[in-house]
């Protein structure tokens, strides 16, 4: 069974609406169906969001130095795989120098105080 001369043609796509309501009423009626839909939705989500936040917020205040050094290590490597690693050391010492600096200017020498133990032999 061969259709080589026969010519193949495509399947038509045809779209079914629902017939248009005839009246501003209907519309209405139509119109606040599909916001309660809507909002059931969203509440779903934002209860999903609104407790998944609280988890993590919780986990954060209980957690905060894992947190904090766990972005602290995302912020250097995306530092390191956009800019380099030379740069991001550069980048590194300006900002401690500028941390001791102000540090100093406050009147709070915690970062000297740091380096002068290190450096003095001194435990």
């Amino acid at each position: 069974m061969s259709d080589t001369g026969a010519r193949k043609t495509a399947p038509k796509l045809t779209i079914d609406q629902a017939p248009m309501p005839e009246s501003d009423t209907e519309r209405a009626a139509e119109r606040e169906g599909v916001r309660a839909a809507a909002s059931e939705i969203g509440e779903e989500a934002v209860g999903f969001i609104k407790g998944l936040g609280a988890s993590l917020w919780a986990y954060a205040a209980s957690h905060h130095y894992t947190v904090l050094y766990g972005f602290i290590g995302f912020v250097l490597a995306v530092l390191i795989l956009t800019i380099g690693l030379w740069s991001t050391i550069v980048i590194a010492v300006f900002a401690g120098v500028g941390a001791t600096l102000g540090q100093i200017r406050d009147g709070d020498n915690g970062i000297v105080n740091f380096f002068r133990r290190l450096f003095s032999g001194k435990r």
